[in-house]
């Protein structure tokens, strides 16, 4: 029993970093096979003035990977607001929360007191 419990413990860890990793993975894998992808994938071939060596095919799959990112956090919404809909408003204010932060007076370039009457300058007579 606790094997399977590490198990998937190792399993479900493996998962959630692939998915913090995407965007690496995606760029990493596009420098080891830039010259693959720039013969095969790339979509301005027959312009080599820009230089492109598959920087379009990089976008191309880095903004879908943005929209896979998206709908799964709508997904993730959804979903938390079905099961609990009384508590998505507190998961998501708990997200959302600001920090306030406040400036101590010595840092606000004000004066904080009365400033004494007896520092004054010189007369010129």
């Amino acid at each position: 029993m606790k094997t399977c419990r590490k198990l998937i413990a190792v399993v479900l860890l493996v998962g959630i970093m692939a998915n913090c990793f995407n965007y690496w993975i995606v760029s990493t894998s596009y420098h080891f096979n830039k010259a693959y992808i720039s013969s095969v994938w790339c979509t301005n071939k027959d312009k080599p003035a820009l230089h492109c060596e598959g920087k379009c095919f990089l976008d191309i799959k880095l903004k879908e990977l943005e929209q896979k990112n998206k709908q799964e956090l709508e997904q993730l919404k959804h979903l938390i607001e079905t099961i609990a809909p009384e508590k998505s408003l507190l998961v998501f204010k708990t997200f959302e929360t600001e920090v306030e932060t406040t400036i101590p007076h010595y840092l606000q370039q004000k004066p904080v007191g009365k400033i004494n009457p007896i520092f004054h300058p010189p007369k010129v007579v």
